[in-house]
């Protein structure tokens, strides 16, 4: 009897051993990124991951979504309520300071103490403290050049267009029946926002945001900045919703052909092939200078930057199932060759060594950005405190209707949460 209970208990512990080695090897680990919707950058993610369960064995359960103000927040709150991903790839600085700040994200320096060789191939001048990015981004004019023909055609051998030079072409182009810009300003109004903004005040605007009662002041620069918008739209700049539509539809009226030009950055080009426009055709030029006449710098500036990365979670990290697989999720998203396929899109590569193979016009245009203008800085998106962007994005109405009092109760709400 004693040996029939031995050899019971050994078989209990062998089915307990077994039990335990399945479920270490049916982990899954949760992710969240913004390559959602229509981002170009989608299919490449969606690859790597399914890559990356077959060489693991793991299942990744994904929920990336497309970046707006809501999905941002979204994401910061998630660590407040216990449910955060284990790796999620977001944008850096202000924007990610309430988890990087309460030590929700391992830091890199703590992962190489462990992982030597992690996140090596990327350039230290371009690493983050705490995420790894997989590539840059430059703003501009998206231009569909095949519509330049006639009067529109010699400007398209200027290297910069000049405000004047924008007023005229949207003039043209109105006159022939397109559309001169497509704009999403119902959930996207940011790059006009920013530009605007920029061309008015300089980059030193974004680190140091006016206090609210400053956008009483007469001529205040951020004021006329948004009040320009509104003249624009009335002017027909864009088109006969001035604006008042999403942004998916706006990007959908740039790639059907039925407007010229798109204010957008780097990664819009990746979405350009396949539809009506060919990337070949397409140019990027510089947001115009706003002249010292108006009230502007008068200077051809340039958004730019590093702002995105991927991070590890403290929770995968002091989970001994997940530590080492949230670790080589990262390296596989992260390696050179994937950063080549990510920058091949659009971009540019954080890895100086990645394969960008053969690119496209509008890739090589984008690439002379920072040649064509006299100053860079980070989005104001990135630059102002967490969440207070979404102050801005919710008053664009008042921006394209040129509603004096809707534009400075916006800045002041927005001012108020710095």
């Amino acid at each position: 009897m004693k040996k029939l209970f031995l050899l019971a208990l050994l078989f209990v512990s062998v089915l307990t051993l077994a039990a335990c080695g399945e479920s270490a090897d049916n982990v899954e680990l949760n992710t969240v990124s913004m390559f959602g919707g229509t981002d170009p950058n989608a299919e490449v993610y969606e690859a790597l991951i399914a890559e990356f369960e077959e060489a693991e064995g793991v299942t990744v359960n994904d929920n990336s979504a497309t970046s707006n103000e809501i999905w941002k927040t979204s994401v910061v709150s998630s660590f407040y309520s216990g449910t955060e991903p284990d790796v999620l790839f977001f944008f850096t600085g202000e924007t990610a300071a309430p988890f990087v700040e309460n030590d929700y994200v391992v830091s890199i320096e703590e992962i190489r103490a462990e992982y030597p060789d992690y996140a090596t191939n990327v350039s230290d001048s371009v690493m983050d403290p705490y995420a790894v990015p997989i590539k840059g981004f430059v703003e501009g004019v998206f231009v569909n050049t095949e519509l330049f023909t006639g009067d529109l055609a010699p400007y398209l051998d200027k290297d910069v267009w000049s405000w004047e030079d924008y007023h005229a072409i949207a003039d043209l182009l109105i006159a022939d029946g397109v559309t001169p810009f497509a704009f999403g300003a119902v959930d996207v109004p940011h790059y006009w926002v920013e530009h605007l903004i920029l061309g008015y005040n300089g980059p030193e605007a974004f680190s140091n945001i006016p206090a609210a009662a400053d956008f009483d002041t007469a001529n205040n620069g951020w004021v006329k900045a948004l009040e320009t918008l509104g003249t624009l739209a009335d002017d027909g700049w864009f088109g006969a919703t001035n604006g008042n539509q999403t942004n998916e539809v706006a990007n959908q009226a740039f790639k059907d052909g039925n407007a010229a030009m798109i204010l957008d950055g780097s990664w819009f080009a990746g979405g350009i092939a396949g539809t009506s426009v060919d990337p070949d055709q397409v140019i990027m030029m510089p947001f115009p200078a706003i002249p010292t006449s108006m009230g502007g710098q008068g200077e051809v500036y340039m958004q730019s930057g590093f702002t995105s990365g991927f991070y590890i979670t403290r929770t995968a990290w002091e989970d001994e199932a997940k530590r080492e697989l949230a670790v080589e999720f990262v390296k596989t998203m992260t390696s050179t060759e994937a950063i080549g396929d990510y920058a091949s899109l659009g971009g540019i590569p954080a890895d100086p060594t990645a394969d960008l193979g053969e690119q496209s016009g509008i890739q090589l245009s984008m690439n002379t950005m920072p040649g064509r203008t006299e100053g860079a800085t980070l989005p104001l998106s990135d630059a102002a405190a967490s969440g207070s962007f979404a102050e801005l994005v919710s008053g664009a109405n008042y921006y394209i209707t040129s509603d004096l009092e809707g534009i400075i109760e916006a800045l002041k709400k927005f001012s108020d949460l710095q």
